[in-house]
C-alpha cells in the first residue's frame, strides 16, 4: 500500500512538473525575444539545455560512448523537432500573445492523429475524432480571425500563427519518423535526448546567424526578469519537462503522459494575462475550450 502511495505520488510530482514547465515556456520565450532573435533564443535555450543535461548524466556515470550514426540521427531529427518545433514557435511569438501560441500548439494531437493515418499507416480517425478535428478546426479559425481583426500587427499575425503551426507540424513528423523508423541499437533516453537539444541548438543558432539575428540583439533590454525566464526555459522547460515527460512515458499510460495537451493551453493562456499583461477575449477562451475539446475527443479512446 506504501509503496502504491509512493508511486502516485511520484506520478503526480512528474505530471505537475511537465505541465508547469511547458505550459509556462511561452512566456519564457515572449520574455527573451526582448533581447534576442527567434532562432538565438530557441538555439541559445536548447544547446544550454542540451550541454547541462550531457554533464550531469556524465557526473552520474550514465555517458555512453557516442557513434557518428548517434550524431547523425540526432541531428537530423533535431531539423524536425527543434529548428522546426520550437524554432518557429519562437518565431510565431514575435506577432502573438503567448497564451494565442499555446492554444494552437495543443492541436498537436489532431494534427499527429492525422498524419499518421495519412503518413504512418495508423488506423483511420473514428467519427467522434473527425468531430475532435473539426472543433479543433474551428477553435484555430477563430483565433485567426481574432488576431487579425484586433491585432495591430494585423497581417503579421496571421503569419504567426501559420508559423506557430509549422512548429506543430515538425514536431509531428519528427515523432512519426522517429516511429516509423525506430533504431535497433540507441543510447539510453536521456542522452538521446540531451544530443538531440544539444545539436538542434547549434542548428537553430546557425539558422540565426544566417538570418542576421546577431546584428539586432538588444543588450539594452536584458534585465533580470528576462535572465530568470530564459534560466527557467533552458532547465524547467527543456531539461526538467523531458526528464519528468520520458519518466512518465516508462511508468503511466500514454493518455496520462499527453494530458499536458489539455493543461499547457490554459496554463499559457492565463500566465501571459498574468505575467504580461495580455488581453483575454470571450472569443478567445471559447477557443481555447473548443482545442481543449476537441483534443479530448481525439484521444479519449486511448
Amino acid at each position: 500500500m506504501q509503496n502504491t502511495t509512493y508511486l502516485k505520488l511520484k506520478i503526480f510530482l512528474h505530471l505537475f512538473l511537465v505541465y508547469i514547465s511547458w505550459g509556462t515556456t511561452y512566456i519564457g520565450f515572449k520574455l527573451t525575444l526582448k533581447v534576442v532573435g527567434p532562432f538565438f533564443a530557441c538555439g541559445l535555450r536548447m544547446t544550454f539545455a542540451g550541454a547541462l543535461l550531457a554533464l550531469l548524466l556524465l557526473c552520474l556515470g550514465k555517458w555512453q560512448p557516442v557513434r557518428l550514426k548517434d550524431l547523425t540521427h540526432a541531428a537530423i531529427y533535431a531539423i524536425l523537432l527543434v529548428v522546426l518545433g520550437s524554432g518557429m514557435l519562437s518565431f510565431g511569438q514575435q506577432y502573438l500573445p503567448s497564451g494565442v501560441a499555446a492554444i494552437i500548439t495543443g492541436s498537436t494531437p489532431i494534427t499527429m492523429l492525422w498524419a499518421g493515418y495519412f503518413f504512418a499507416g495508423q488506423a483511420k480517425p473514428t467519427r467522434l475524432q473527425t468531430l475532435g478535428l473539426a472543433c479543433g478546426a474551428l477553435g484555430l479559425l477563430l483565433l485567426m480571425q481574432e488576431q487579425y481583426v484586433a491585432s495591430p500587427l494585423g497581417l503579421a499575425s496571421l503569419w504567426g500563427v501559420l508559423s506557430v503551426l509549422t512548429a506543430t507540424f515538425g514536431w509531428v513528423a519528427g515523432s512519426l519518423l522517429i516511429k516509423r523508423y525506430p533504431r535497433e541499437e540507441t543510447l539510453p533516453p536521456l542522452e538521446d535526448c540531451a544530443l538531440l537539444l544539444f545539436l538542434g541548438g547549434l542548428e537553430s543558432l546557425m539558422l540565426g546567424l544566417l538570418c542576421g539575428e546577431q546584428h539586432a540583439i538588444l543588450w539594452d533590454n536584458l534585465n533580470g526578469g528576462i535572465l530568470l525566464a530564459f534560466s527557467w526555459m533552458v532547465i524547467g522547460g527543456s531539461i526538467i519537462a523531458y526528464s519528468s515527460y520520458f519518466w512518465l512515458l516508462e511508468h503511466v499510460a500514454i493518455a496520462v503522459a499527453v494530458s499536458y495537451e489539455y493543461v499547457v493551453p490554459v496554463i499559457g493562456l492565463f500566465s501571459g494575462w498574468l505575467v504580461c499583461d495580455e488581453i483575454i477575449t470571450p472569443q478567445m477562451i471559447f477557443a481555447c475550450c473548443l482545442s481543449i475539446g476537441a483534443v479530448f475527443l481525439v484521444i479519449r479512446h486511448k
